[in-house]
């Protein structure tokens, strides 16, 4: 990236991240929601399975994934809302630049979910844990959120101008999500069984890295087009 790809990058995170800050509308929607389907699981499943941590990962990135599709629904709502969409399509700042910008932010939402709600699945699930365990989920954690917020940022943006959006959105990205929910909860499941599986972890993490890359060169290819189109 070149320094005005550069500037225009920062720029453009930096309104993100503000306007989120202000309004507060994503991460508490996304926070909220993951919370209580955490506590909906912990009342149905904890009390009635003797040993939970077997499918602890399993739990854990199911609830974030269909936490992930609010935040992702909410990706270019704001600029639609206040009309000022047209302006940013028109100024001279590159498709990929703008995508590249509405991932990092959502790479930051989820993260910031996560930093709550995973420890409390934690808690609730699995009867005990040390700080390496976490420490290695908060690197699937980044691998997944990778994956998402790059599936996320093309998807809503196909989708920005239906009139059905609040519909095609989800059917678009959560079958695109069950290989990351199916791998990431492999790779969790892997930390938190009684003896580490590190050779299983870093199969799924790989795995994660290559879902990743593929959708990165697919809307390095696309991405041009689609907010013209």
């Amino acid at each position: 990236m070149n320094p005005r790809g550069r500037r225009q990058y920062l720029a453009l995170l930096r309104k993100d991240l503000r306007l989120e800050f202000r309004t507060r509308e994503t991460v508490v929607a996304m926070g909220l929601f993951s919370l209580v389907i955490i506590i909906l699981f912990e009342f149905t499943i904890g009390e009635r399975v003797g040993n939970t941590a077997p499918i602890a990962g399993g739990i854990i990135w199911s609830t974030l994934a269909l936490g992930a599709v609010l935040g992702v629904g909410r990706t270019w709502v704001p600029e639609r809302e206040q009309r000022v969409l047209d302006a940013i399509l028109i100024a001279p700042v590159s498709r990929l630049v703008m995508m590249s910008a509405r991932t990092t932010a959502l790479v930051i939402y989820l993260l910031g979910v996560q930093v709550v709600v995973v420890p409390l699945a934690v808690v609730f699930f699995v009867n005990g844990t040390s700080a390496v365990n976490l420490l290695l989920i908060a690197g699937v954690c980044v691998l997944a959120d990778l994956c998402i917020g790059i599936m996320g940022a093309l998807l809503a943006s196909m989708s920005v101008f239906s009139r059905t959006r609040e519909l095609v959105l989800p059917v678009l990205l959560l079958p695109s999500l069950i290989p990351v929910v199916i791998t990431a909860g492999g790779a969790t499941d892997a930390v938190l069984s009684p003896s580490r599986q590190m050779a299983e972890y870093r199969g799924y993490c790989l795995f994660l890295a290559v879902y990743a890359v593929i959708f990165a060169l697919v809307a390095y290819a696309t991405f041009d087009y689609i907010l013209d189109d």
